[in-house]
């Protein structure tokens, strides 16, 4: 069984109405090549490697921060807390330290009191033993100066005494004007970096001029830190020279397969579709080789439906025009004698005209539902009513019941809902595809054409059948084919033409043999 195209000429699409514009219009738009220049893009090596050297600076930088605000946190607190109990306990036992740390007493001869000496030598050395007593890990050194030249130490006090280093802490002093006893200071000299402050002797002990300098030198912390920089600096190259070799392993064990599966598609598109046997272990590139295995499936399969679209166009085609061809020169050539068969010819001429129109028109009008298709466009889709589309289309196809002799004792019978249905769809394209099943129909049953329909929270199902003889068993998987023809079929296409039209809008047709009566029953499904 198959269908019928023979509609009134107000539904008929003639061949005028199609151009080659029509085609080339609707053809997928072509991919448009960016021309980029001389620049070669970045391998995966290289941005892989980008990547990964980038993270490791990035992770170092904040570790080479964090250490240094830490460190820099934790000299600084330790410093001033030493200076600052130096200091209160110089102030809070000025009195105690001069009686019990090497001050001298002396008794006046003349009139036996006694006195306590204050020079800065006494003063120097009982500070200083004073501190060394109250805490042995204290780093706090003394200087006594006097307009800023150092008085104690000297050169006979302490030949382990950096002299030098004092001067140059006197200097950074006199230089900076660090003489603010409440403030401690950070100062850097010739000889490293030094925390500091003042006091002043003359207030605590009577010596009016003189002044102390506590500091602390911070450069075994700064050796320290130091050495921890130059550890990470070590460990950063190292990261990095590991890293460019991981990043080449890994680059180099994803490109090679890349590489392989380009070389495939490299074949593909030379029309080779034999489907490759790669064994790949990372999962993404099983999944990439699989899907391109299956697009080469369904390139294969294209192409040969397309060799065989040729072959049957060109066929369909020869067949018609061969006969057009025979009767013009059996005219031409006044092989037909009476004008009986002069007009029987000429009317075998208009007739296979009219095929070809036909033929070729559906030709067009599938070529373009196939753009539609690839293009999944749906900008076209409008909310219809469904009832009223099939009115319409029974409407249309009233003429096949009244100008036909073989169709005047047949009717179309419309069940409808209770509520009408609403679906979006192209309200064209779909009448179309209803009416070549309506059409197909008419054509093939005894008596009536019944149209009912069914909706569900899911489904809208529209059924289309006939009281014929039915569907070969033998024809039913292949009436939707295009160039398919039964035993009485015309051309192949209209039944193709209808499955394209309803995939395009995403529903599903299929046809059987009616199990209550005899006849063909047409289903369409068309999700809510």
């Amino acid at each position: 069984m198959d269908e019928t195209n023979n509609l009134n000429n107000t539904n008929q699409i003639q061949i005028d109405d199609f151009t080659e514009n029509d085609i080339i219009n609707n053809k997928p738009e072509e991919i448009i090549a960016v021309n980029t220049g001389n620049k070669k893009p970045a391998g995966i090596a290289f941005r892989m490697l980008l990547l990964m050297l980038i993270f490791i600076i990035l992770i170092f930088s904040s570790i080479f921060l964090s250490f240094n605000f830490f460190i820099e946190d934790y000299v600084r607190r330790d410093m001033n807390g030493q200076l600052e109990t130096a200091v209160n306990d110089i102030n809070l036992n000025a009195n105690y330290i001069v009686f019990n740390y090497g001050t001298r007493i002396e008794m006046n001869p003349f009139t036996g009191d006694y006195t306590v000496s204050r020079d800065p030598m006494s003063i120097y050395m009982a500070v200083t033993r004073y501190l060394r007593n109250k805490n042995e890990n204290s780093e706090v050194n003394t200087i006594i100066y006097y307009d800023y030249t150092r008085i104690f130490p000297d050169e006979n006090a302490d030949m382990f005494q950096n002299l030098n280093e004092m001067d140059n802490i006197l200097e950074a002093v006199k230089l900076n004007n660090l003489t603010d006893e409440n403030f401690i200071y950070k100062t850097s000299t010739n000889s490293g970096n030094y925390y500091l402050t003042n006091v002043d002797l003359g207030a605590l002990y009577s010596l009016p001029g003189f002044s102390a300098i506590f500091y602390i030198s911070s450069n075994k912390y700064d050796i320290f830190i130091q050495n921890i920089y130059f550890m990470l600096l070590i460990i950063l190259i190292t990261a990095m020279f590991f890293t460019v070799i991981y990043v080449l392993f890994i680059s180099r064990s994803i490109s090679k397969p890349i590489q392989k599966l380009c070389s495939f598609a490299d074949e593909i598109g030379h029309g080779n579709f034999s489907r490759n046997n790669y064994s790949f272990k990372d999962r993404e590139l099983i999944d990439l080789n699989r899907r391109m295995n299956e697009t080469a499936g369904k390139l294969e399969k294209n192409d040969e439906d397309q060799k065989t679209f040729f072959q049957n166009v060109s066929h369909e085609l020869k067949t018609p025009l061969m006969s057009i061809k025979g009767y013009a020169e059996g005219i031409k050539y006044k092989v037909f004698e009476s004008e009986k068969d002069m007009i029987n010819s000429m009317d075998i001429i208009i007739s296979e005209s009219d095929r070809l129109n036909e033929l070729v028109a559906d030709l067009l009008y599938i070529s373009k539902i196939d753009s539609f298709e690839n293009h999944k466009n749906t900008e076209n889709m409008t909310r219809e009513n469904l009832i009223e589309i099939i009115k319409n289309c029974v409407e249309k196809l009233r003429g096949l019941l009244i100008n036909h002799e073989t169709n005047k004792n047949k009717q179309i019978t419309v069940i409808l809902p209770a509520k009408d249905i609403y679906i979006n769809c192209s309200e064209e394209n779909l009448m179309r595809a209803v009416m070549n099943i309506i059409a197909n129909c008419v054509q093939y049953a005894k008596t009536e054409i019944e149209i009912s329909f069914y909706e569900n929270e899911n489904k809208i199902i529209l059924y289309i059948k006939d009281d014929g003889s039915g569907i070969d068993e033998n024809d039913l998987p292949n009436i939707f084919k295009r160039f398919y023809k039964g035993k009485t079929g015309k051309h192949g296409i209209g039944l193709a033409i209808t499955k394209s039209i309803i995939e395009q809008h995403n529903a599903k047709i299929t046809a059987r043999n009616r199990i209550d009566i005899t006849g063909a029953e047409f289903i369409i499904e068309f999700d809510k």
